[in-house]
This record gives C-alpha cells, structure tokens and sequence, in this order.
C-alpha cells in the first residue's frame, strides 16, 4: 500500500506529456494528409488499399517511436517549459518523418514512384519497404532525441544534422542490399509487385535503423565525433546484417536459397524469415554494444566517497545519479 500513491501520482503526473505526444502523432498524420496527392480515409476505407495501409502504418509506428525520444521532461522544472520542449521536438520529429519519405522515394527506392506504387498498383512489397523505412528512421530520431546539446537552437541544428546522418545510413545501407540480395531489388519490388521482396529489404531497413539508433542514442553537440562514431558501428551493423543473410540462407532456408524462394516463388514465409533474421541480429548486436559501452564508463567513472561505500550507483551515462542532467532543452543544456 505505501506504493500505491507514489504510483498513481507518478501516472498522473505523465498525462500531459502523454496528452502532448499523443495530439503531436495527430499533428505528422495531418502533415502527411496535407503533402500527399491522394486521400488517406479514401485509400483505407474506401479503396481498401492493403499496400497503403501497411505504408502508412509504419509511418505512424515511427512517429511514436521517434516521440518516445522526447518524452523526458526534466526535473524540477517547471510544468509548462517541459510540455513546450516536447511540442517544439515534436513538432521537428512531425517534419522529419514526413521528409524521409521523400528521401526514401528518391534515393532507395529511386527506379520506380513510391506514390504509384502504393495508390495505382496497390503494391504490398513497397508498403513494406516504407514502413521498414519509417519504422527505422523513427528510431535514429528517438535515439537523437535523448542526446544532449548546449542550447535551443543548437540542439535543432544537432536534431536535424543526425537526421541526415540516419537517413545516409540508411541510403547507403539499401545500396548495399541491392548487391548482396541475389536477385534484382527494384524489378522485384517495383516490377513484379513481389511482396516477399518488400518484407525483406523493409526488415533489413528496420533493423539497420535500431543498430544505428545504438549509436546517436545520448549524442552530443559534438557532432563531427558523434558522426564518426555512428558511421563506423553502421558500418559494422551493415556487415552484420549481410552476414545474417547468409545465416539464413544456411540456416534457417536449408532445403532451398533464400533469393529463389523470395525472387522466384515469393514466397511470403521466406522473406518474413530473411526481415527476423535481419532483426535478430540487430537486437543482439545493439543490446551487445549499449552493454559495452555502460560497462566501459562505468570503469572509467572516477570513485568518490559515496560510490566507494556503495550508497551511490551510477547512471547509464557513467555519472552520478543525482548530477545527471536531463534531456530538456530549457534546462539549458539537454536536447
């Protein structure tokens, strides 16, 4: 019983930043109404669009998951500054999403119009890629979101720097997919209407997105240092996932090669099996370097009179717990 307060209170205290986010994902699904040439309601009520819908339910996962990054108010602070914070990250977070769609239409998934695709030819395989896409870029966002910047403008300038830094990851990524596949990506996917392609390059897109999230999770207004850094494990995240390709072929495909079955057969069951591998070992390798990195600054953290009794434990971060600043950014210093 004496937990039952706390509790409630600490529930009620979160309604009005849940009440932000919550209209802030009303806010991107009007922004993606008001930049698009077709009807949302009509493609999913009316036309019944599979492809559609898949498309745009990925794109509201990664706007939630982009709005978890900014859901940090900070403490002590006053009520209505925190709710400001959030609604200004947010309302960037709203932008962003809508323009990695662009970037997806023009610069993975270039041979073919995303748009035609999805409202014309109902085509399910691009559904999947955007939403891998969205899914993904909704990640790097939340991961940016926590990190931590010298002032209000300098954190919109670092929110959108790492952005871009994400979505060249995830265009250099797509590259890298279409030459080890086995088959032709954009004739599968844009061709062939091939939706066991699309579920597959939309599980890699997703899983490259997590490891890169890994990597701008906490990042500084250091941005060259903090770009390096998320380049590299990408980098690695990439081989990773070319290697989880080949374990699938071997492993979990056996009887028959993976590009056969997705390219050849479309078969639907295979290409889930090639995106859960994809995602496997992006769970693995993220939760394998977030570890490393706790255990190394928690090594590296100096000792003082508190943590040597042991009545002090350390933040993620490496720093006390009670001086760790929070990510808001009228806190002065936070994101």
């Amino acid at each position: 019983m004496q937990a039952f307060l706390p509790s409630i209170n600490h529930v009620l205290s979160a309604i009005p930043f849940f009440a932000t986010a919550f209209l802030l994902a009303f806010g991107a699904r009007w922004l993606f109404a008001r930049t698009t040439r077709y009807c949302i309601d009509e493609e999913l009520t009316e036309r019944d669009n599979p492809a559609f819908g898949i498309a745009f339910a990925g794109y509201m996962v990664g706007v939630a998951i982009a709005l978890s990054g900014a859901l940090s108010p900070g403490e002590g602070e006053a009520l209505l500054g925190e709710v400001l914070t959030i609604a200004l990250y947010g309302v960037l977070t709203a932008a962003l999403m809508r323009l990695s769609l662009w970037i997806n239409d023009k610069a993975i998934l270039y041979r073919f119009s995303i748009d035609k695709e999805l409202v014309r030819d109902h085509n399910s395989g691009t559904g999947f890629v955007v939403a891998g896409s969205s899914i993904a870029t909704g990640f790097m966002l939340r991961g940016v979101l926590s990190g931590y910047s010298a002032s209000l403008l300098l954190g919109l300038r670092d929110v959108v720097i790492y952005f871009l830094v994400g979505q060249l990851i995830l265009v250099a990524g797509g590259w890298v997919y279409t030459r080890f596949a086995g088959y032709d990506v954009h004739e599968e996917i844009g061709d062939k209407d091939n939706v066991a392609a699309g579920i597959s390059l939309g599980g890699y897109l997703a899983a490259l997105g997590y490891i890169a999230s890994v990597a701008l999770t906490g990042a500084s207004g250091q941005w060259v240092e903090e770009t390096i850094t998320s380049l590299v494990l990408a980098a690695f995240g990439i081989i990773l996932l070319v290697t989880a390709r080949v374990v699938a072929d071997v492993f979990l495909l056996p009887k028959s090669p993976l590009a056969k079955e997705v390219a050849v057969d479309r078969n639907v069951a295979a290409g889930a099996v090639a995106a859960a591998a994809f995602l496997l070992v992006a769970v693995l390798f993220a939760a394998s370097v977030h570890s490393g990195q706790d255990s190394s600054l928690a090594a590296s953290a100096p000792p003082s009179s508190e943590s040597i009794s042991g009545s002090a434990a350390l933040s993620p971060a490496g720093k006390d717990a009670e001086s760790v600043e929070h990510p808001s950014a009228f806190a002065g210093e936070a994101r």
